[in-house]
Order: C-alpha cells, then structure tokens, then sequence
C-alpha cells in the first residue's frame, strides 16, 4: 500500500510550528520526495528514513518554499556518501540557476560523488519512474511574474500521479481556482491542494461535483476567522461528495 508523509505543510509566509512545503510518497517500487521546502532533511533524518533510500525528488515550481531545503538535502547526500544516482525533476527555468546556487554554496554538480540526473518537466508530457507516472500540468501561479521578470520561461506544474492502481493530484501552488478544473475532470483518489492562493469559498464550489475520495488541505492560511476548524466544517458540509477531508500537520501520514 503507498503512502503520503507531509513533511511540510506551511504556506510561504511561515507558519509557527510548521515546516515548507515538502511530502514523501512512498510506493511499492519508489521513494520520491515531491518538492524540498526546509528543512526536509531534518525531516526525513528524523524518521529515520536513509537518505540514500530517496530515488528521486520532483520540484513543483521555483518559490523558496518549495525549493529551499534542496542543497542542504544534497549536501547532506554526499557526505553520507550516497553513491547511486538522484534523478531530479525541476522546472526548464530552474536548471542553471540552481546549479549556480549549487556552486556558490561550494557544492558544483560535478562534486556530489554521485551522479545527480537532471530532467526537466513539460506540460502534459508523461514521465514514468519505477511504477508510478506524473503528468505535469501547468498552473498559472508564476504567470504574474514572468510579466514583473520579463521573463516567459518562468513556470509552475501540479503532478497529476498514478501509481499503484490510483490516481493521485498535488497541486503545488496554484494561481487560481480555474487551475483545478483541468484536473478534475476524471476522479481523483487523493487531491493534496494548497489553500493559501484561493479562498475557501472559491474551493468549495470548484469541488462541488468533483469525485474525489480523500482531500488533503495545506499551506492553509487562517484569517479573518476562517480557522482550521471552521474549514473543516465548510468542507464536511458542502463536500458530501468527497469521502474525508484532511488538513494534515508535519509528520502525519495517509495510506491509500
């Protein structure tokens, strides 16, 4: 049976008592860690998991939520002496900048000790790794920025995953509420989605036929009253479609 650990589960701002974005899937035939929002390594370390256990790691989309954890995770890598290679998923646009950001902390690709595999993802083209398969699928949560950078290659994915005989949605970060629809249009087992660029209002009737059987709700921003308690109830009450809904903290895990 495959697993989600929500290693971190904060929105971009900080949140207290909540790491960056960061889960492990765990299935059958792989470990992947989907985005290194800090610190995922502690996280990992913590539960004992061996990091030259991870066979692969996926990146969503460039923001320091997301991202930041990933040198130290490859740091820590090689000076516990991983030896097999680390397939990394990244967005086109992310490559050399990392690999900058690499050797300005003293740690160029070329001296991890073991072989870092680099692809990057395009829209709607299927990747298939050791038994589980992601469809990238744009979102439009850069697009104000590849205004503010002059910058058009900037861009975001939500991993649409299908592994074990289930179909699995993370949507990273989204722009807004219309980028869930494209997903939903078959059902969905598990939908992990962020709740810190839509409202709950916007979500709930963007859900409102969806077949999904678990929702998972993080990077949730409370405010204006709207607490995790009261978006429980939302949820409960105008999602009778959907099997459970969850608003997981760091560390817990779901088996589906």
């Amino acid at each position: 049976m495959a697993t989600i650990t929500f290693l971190g589960t904060g929105h971009g701002g900080g949140a207290p008592g909540r790491f960056q974005s960061s889960l492990l899937l765990h299935t059958e035939g792989a470990r992947i860690l989907l985005d290194a929002g800090e610190p995922c390594t502690y996280s990992l370390l913590s539960r004992g998991f061996a990091l030259d256990d991870l066979d692969a790691i996926w990146i969503t989309h460039a923001h320091c939520d997301h991202t930041a954890g990933l040198p130290m995770l490859l740091q820590a890598s090689k000076l516990r002496r991983r030896s097999r290679a680390l397939p990394l998923g990244l967005p086109a646009h992310l490559v050399e900048p990392l690999k900058a950001w690499l050797r300005a902390s003293l740690l160029p690709v070329e001296h991890l000790k073991f072989p870092l595999e680099i692809f990057t993802w395009k829209a709607g083209e299927t990747v298939a790794f050791q038994g589980t398969s992601v469809i990238p699928r744009h979102t439009s949560h850069l697009d104000r920025y590849q205004d503010e950078l002059h910058d058009t290659s900037l861009e975001a994915f939500s991993f649409d995953m299908q592994t074990e005989g289930k179909r699995i949605v993370y949507t990273g970060d989204i722009g807004e509420a219309k980028d869930l629809e494209p997903l939903l249009t078959e059902p969905i087992d598990l939908l992990i989605c962020e709740l810190a660029h839509l409202s709950l209002a916007d979500l709930l009737a963007t859900l409102a036929t969806a077949r999904v059987g678990t929702l998972c709700l993080t990077h949730v921003v409370e405010h204006d009253g709207l607490d995790r308690a009261e978006i429980r109830l939302q949820c409960g009450e105008k999602l009778d479609q959907v099997d459970s809904v969850y608003l997981p903290d760091d560390g817990e895990q779901i088996e589906f």
